[in-house]
Order: C-alpha cells, then sequence, then structure tokens
C-alpha cells in the first residue's frame, strides 16, 4: 500500500497519518527557509552597505583632517610673521627712523624745549 492511500485497516491509518505530518514538517520547514533565506540576503547587504558607509566617512574625515592642518599651519606662520613685525615696529630705532620719513618729524632745538622743574 502506498503512504498516501486511505484504508480502513487501523495500521494503514497510521501510516496516512504520519505521511500527511511528515508533509507538513516538510512545508513547515521550506516556509521557514524561504523567509530565513530573504532576511539572511537582507542583513548581509545592509551591513555591505553600512560597511562601505563607514569607510567612505573616513575617508573623508580624513581629507578635512587634512585641510585643517594645511589650514592651521598657514596660521602658524602669519601668526609668526605678525609677531616679527610687531618686534620691528616696537623696536626705539624703527620708531625713530618711521617718524623721521613718514612723518617729517625731527629732534626738536634747543628753543623749543622747555624744561619743567
Amino acid at each position: 500500500m502506498s503512504d498516501l492511500a486511505v484504508s480502513t485497516h487501523p495500521i494503514a491509518d497510521t501510516k496516512v497519518l504520519q505521511g500527511q505530518n511528515i508533509a507538513a514538517k516538510v512545508r513547515a520547514r521550506t516556509g521557514r527557509h524561504s523567509v530565513l533565506l530573504p532576511c539572511l540576503c537582507l542583513v548581509l547587504v545592509l551591513s555591505i552597505i553600512f560597511y562601505i558607509w563607514t569607510r567612505v566617512e573616513v575617508v573623508k574625515l580624513g581629507y578635512e583632517i587634512s585641510s585643517a592642518l594645511r589650514e592651521k599651519e598657514a596660521a602658524i606662520i602669519a601668526h609668526n610673521e605678525l609677531k616679527l613685525e610687531i618686534a620691528t615696529l616696537c623696536s626705539a630705532q624703527q620708531v625713530e627712523r618711521r617718524a623721521r620719513e613718514k612723518m617729517g618729524m625731527n629732534l626738536p632745538r634747543k628753543e623749543q624745549l622747555i624744561i619743567i622743574k
């Protein structure tokens, strides 16, 4: 007799029920796999996308850091040049030279001096 044949014999009925149970179990397992495989594929694709996104962000931040370091170096150079200019402008000889050349100032004559006691 076949596993799926209908019979009035009690042992044959048990075989039919067992055959139906096996078919139901196979369908249940197949159903789980049909949902599980796409879910696993989706998780894999999302993981790959996340990995690529993080790598792109790391590269982008690397470029930003490099740009910021270049700006910092330029600012340090400009700062040092300005400090040197301040030091040059504050020296007494430079002040006197600029006063004579640019403003036409001279040392006062004796009659222009007023001594206060």
